[in-house]
């Protein structure tokens, strides 16, 4: 949701790489999880993941003329899938959706060879997923295998996309994509370039250890870690994010100084014009985002660190949104998500949280009532995101098998003094160093995966691709870059402790 004067706002990255192995990279999600029915999720693709790597050699030593006769028949089959998918009706087209699955890698892989083929690639693509989400409209929620085969295009179209961006050095692709053209009638300004309506959803990934975690961390690995709702001024047009912060509770935020804020990526998403609530009410958004609003206004309102959404007098970010749009009659997050990972689920609780069945930040692009209106992503950073989710990654298998985010008791009586000063600090209207609400045994383990151990493995997991890098050529394929961070967090246990150790400790 940003032109290209927003890259300003992010600091330069690595640059571009030259292997088919980062357009696989996003696509072996190492921390799958329960959805609805409480299951795993697998994508069991890896023999056709694994074709593509010759196909994209294949594709570099072939002459322009040649490359575009191949593009263009997967080009013109994936456009088949995709109106086979747009004309089904009620009845979900899985052959369709698997089809379209693989005909968006096999598209994105011949495009990372040539760079004149990417505008088209990221129309296709584009497109491939707005259909998907149009379509979903008509097929049954709370249904596995229907979300399953709608996230393996969704998600895996985007990661697709943006593996091949990555393989460019030229701006072929813009940082914004414009998605649905959805009206509304709510009170709207046009911000970036996109207008915004009170009421619209907006979904961002930040660069924080904690944000990479909540993107991952759940039952399908997504892209983005926050949920803000848009209350836009019916006299004056000022637009304000109502969103929660960890260190604040319930905030309001300027628009303008929210999109300044660094992150990653953005979605804007808006209610269809198709929801009985709207046709009856076409304010009923706005009137959801004011509703927020003027809580907010009103009355302070803490961080729920439990995550218990059905409880409004504490809430974390997703549960603006939700109790905004519950108040006007909307359930918004379709499915909801059954954290049933045991090691997540004890980090978690480790945290605080005490409700793993909840509203996924991530998952609420899924939901068929709510339309993408616009996506921005930072294209100097996507190398950056990769290493944080690849160091989550292997993070959470680790706590599969046991292990636990901890820390030094001698830590205990210093930070038990500054939890009694950010009480105080509380007291007075000053953000406290330590968040309401939050425990000593949180706040340590909180300092510790933000403070030591992500940033340390982070950092180690970076120069062990630079150095495949320097040997290969091109930058690990994303599950090779897995096996590299196993190997990696192995040799830096020793320093990771006591902040990661397999002993339990206190609460």
């Amino acid at each position: 949701m940003a032109n290209t004067a927003v890259s300003t706002w992010m600091n330069t990255c690595a640059a571009r790489s030259r292997s088919l192995a980062l357009v696989l990279c996003c696509l072996y999600p190492q921390m799958s999880a329960a959805d609805t029915p409480a299951r795993l999720f697998s994508w069991q693709r890896d023999p056709f993941f694994k074709s593509l790597e010759q196909t994209f050699n294949q594709a570099r030593q072939q002459s322009p003329e040649q490359l575009r006769l191949q593009f263009d028949m997967q080009l013109a089959q994936g456009r088949r899938l995709e109106e086979e998918v747009r004309l089904s009706g009620d009845k979900v087209p899985y052959s369709a959706l698997k089809g379209l699955e693989e005909a968006q890698f096999n598209v994105a892989t011949l495009a990372a060879a040539h760079e004149p083929l990417m505008s088209e690639a990221h129309g296709f693509l584009t497109d491939a997923r707005v259909a998907v989400l149009r379509a979903s409209v008509n097929w049954p929620t709370g249904n596995s295998d229907v979300h399953d085969a709608i996230y393996r295009v969704v998600y895996g179209g985007r990661a697709a996309l943006e593996e091949a961006i990555m393989q460019q050095r030229g701006d072929t692709i813009p940082a914004l994509t414009l998605l649905e053209d959805i009206p509304s009638a709510t009170p709207s300004v046009v911000v970036e370039g996109v207008r915004v309506h009170s009421g619209d959803i907006i979904l961002s990934r930040g660069d924080a250890s904690t944000s990479a975690l909540i993107a991952r961390g759940n039952p399908y690995p997504g892209s983005f870690s926050h949920v803000a709702i848009v209350h836009v001024d019916e006299r004056t047009g000022a637009a304000t994010v109502v969103e929660s912060l960890i260190e604040k509770g319930g905030v309001l935020t300027p628009a303008e100084r929210f999109l300044k804020e660094k992150r990653h990526r953005l979605m804007l998403l808006r209610l269809r014009p198709g929801n009985p609530v709207l046709q009856r009410d076409p304010l009923a958004p706005h009137r959801a985002a004011s509703a927020m609003l003027e809580r907010i206004k009103a009355t302070h309102i803490p961080y729920d660190f439990s995550m218990d959404w059905n409880d409004d007098s504490r809430m974390f970010c997703s549960e603006v949104a939700y109790h905004g749009y519950r108040s006007i009659g909307i359930d918004l997050w379709a499915d909801k998500s059954k954290l049933a990972s045991p090691g997540l689920i004890r980090w978690l609780g480790d945290m605080g949280v005490t409700h793993f069945t909840t509203i996924v930040p991530s998952d609420l692009e899924y939901d068929p009532r709510l339309a993408p209106v616009a996506e921005w992503r930072n294209l100097e950073s996507l190398s950056y995101d990769r290493l944080d989710n690849v160091t989550v990654d292997v993070l959470l298998e680790v706590a599969e098998h046991g292990d636990r985010l901890g820390y030094s008791s001698l830590m205990f009586v210093p930070v038990g003094g500054v939890k009694l000063w950010s009480k105080l600090e509380s007291a007075v209207g000053v953000m406290p160093a330590i968040p309401e609400g939050m425990s000593m045994g949180t706040a340590l383990r909180v300092r510790s995966l933000i403070k030591v151990v992500h940033p340390k493995l982070r950092a180690a997991i970076a120069k062990a691709d630079a150095n495949y890098r320097a040997e290969h050529g091109y930058p690990a394929p994303y599950w090779t870059l897995t096996a590299i961070a196993r190997q990696v967090l192995t040799e830096l246990r020793d320093e990771l402790s006591p902040g990661l150790t397999g002993s339990v400790t206190p609460r």
